[in-house]
């Protein structure tokens, strides 16, 4: 599998991640503030395509992923200053500040490492998603991490059947998002078939050969050099793309 250039920053596609739980006395607000919400930001320039998910597996309960355009957006839709950014996406954190019972709110936005494409094929079809977050704490073995992670891990995982597609991810570090706290550092996104693959492929009481194989590995290698782990698997329940899309 091989890794994108360094400078995938200002000119190359990046994801923005936003994660919340919700209180269930909050939850219809929230889902009906959200279906307006992400059309709403894609009228922005710099915005390509937004996708909402339900949880299904983890502690995390709702998912947004857009698409930005790139590094260069970044003011204009995230950045610290109000006076910089567009004004639609002033008055839409605006409406999300007046929001009651969210909690475990995460704002990150990645560049991506290595694996398939920002919608090519990642995210093109309406597939369940599974995200693992994490950071490394060796700092001596980081790279070494990255290496093994990149051209092993993904590429054994995204071979098993039931898998559709994986792409890995790093925070990106500009001035415009020192405010949002991001973390943890690296994700992997992968897509499933459909979710009747979770116990063949995640479940370590039923899972495939491959799939306990591949644990395995991780258990011994990767787990050690992480902390700040989460995964969690989500259901699509929002598609929304630009209106001059084809």
């Amino acid at each position: 599998m091989t890794a994108l250039p360094e400078n995938t920053v200002l000119h190359a596609p990046l994801l923005l991640l936003v994660q919340a739980n919700v209180e269930a006395a909050h939850e219809h607000a929230f889902n009906a503030w959200y279906y307006h919400h992400v059309p709403a930001l894609l009228e922005i320039p710099g915005y390509r395509w937004g996708r909402r998910y339900q949880g299904v597996v983890g502690e995390t309960k709702y998912l947004a992923l857009y698409q930005i355009d790139a590094g260069t957006d970044l003011e204009t839709l995230l950045g610290a200053e109000a006076a910089g950014r567009h004004p639609t996406a002033n008055a839409e954190f605006a409406k999300f500040e007046t929001l009651q019972g969210l909690s475990d709110v995460r704002i990150n936005v990645y560049r991506q490492l290595s694996g398939s494409h920002l919608g090519a094929p990642l995210l093109t079809g309406d597939l369940p998603v599974s995200l693992v977050m994490a950071d490394c704490v060796v700092a001596e073995k980081e790279a070494e991490f990255n290496a093994w992670y990149d051209a092993s891990h993904v590429p054994n995982l995204v071979q098993i059947p039931g898998y559709a597609s994986g792409a890995r991810f790093e925070l990106v570090e500009d001035p415009a998002l020192e405010w949002l706290g991001m973390g943890p550092k690296y994700l992997a996104l992968y897509e499933f078939d459909s979710l009747d693959v979770l116990p063949a492929l995640a479940d370590p009481e039923t899972m495939c050969a491959e799939a306990k194989a591949e644990l395995a590995r991780w258990m011994a290698y990767g787990a050690p050099l992480v902390d700040n782990m989460s995964w969690n698997v989500y259901r699509p329940i929002a598609r929304h793309g630009r209106l001059d899309d084809d």
